[in-house]
């Protein structure tokens, strides 16, 4: 069996391309490795609040990403970015917003408890009911939505007017939940009415 032959345009992207492969396997590892030095030589709390801190960077920057590409695409009339960026969100709520809002909340519990916070301020029940109603809507509108979304695009196309209009629907509701866990994060930093 012969190879294909490899045009001269080609070859060196392929080769920069794995010459940088290393970079994508060894840079996690060794940032583990950092994370795991730093953390070694603080106490629980801080090893709790990193967690935190990490997964809620990890949640409110996809899904503020998310929807500053969507914001993007519908200033373009770019329908079909949409619809790919609409795929994208679906998986990316189920595989890593959701774990990521729950590890937040495990570990807001646990700074709450560790930090002798108390669970009668006004930040602290601003942010639990915030994250709460984030979570549902996330659960319970995003989520099967945008699977419905997928299963009408390939009955109709991306142009079918219903299409378009759940699209809509969706880019709305997940921009004001962007907008909802932005302003948890400020309200968990201010920590506003803090007596």
């Amino acid at each position: 069996m012969t190879q294909p032959s490899v045009t001269g345009a080609q070859a060196p992207a392929d080769a920069a391309r794995s010459g940088f492969q290393w970079l994508g396997i060894f840079a996690p590892i060794i940032g583990l490795a950092v994370a795991v030095v730093f953390l070694a030589d603080t106490s629980w709390y801080f090893v709790f609040e990193s967690i935190h801190v990490l997964a809620a960077i990890i949640w409110l920057g996809g899904g503020t990403a998310i929807t500053l590409l969507a914001w993007r695409a519908v200033r373009a009339n770019d329908n079909a970015q949409l619809l790919m960026l609409g795929r994208q969100a679906e998986w990316l709520g189920t595989r890593i917003f959701t774990p990521s809002s729950l590890v937040v909340l495990a570990m807001g519990i646990v700074l709450m408890h560790k930090g002798g916070f108390g669970y009668g301020h006004f930040w602290t029940l601003l942010g639990v009911i915030g994250w709460g109603v984030s979570f549902v809507v996330g659960a319970a509108f995003l989520g099967p939505q945008s699977g419905k979304l997928g299963k009408l695009i390939e009955a109709k196309g991306p142009e079918d007017p219903e299409v378009v209009a759940r699209l809509n629907r969706v880019i709305s509701v997940a921009r004001t939940d962007a907008v909802l866990v932005l302003l948890i994060a400020i309200d968990m930093v201010a920590k506003p009415f803090f007596t």
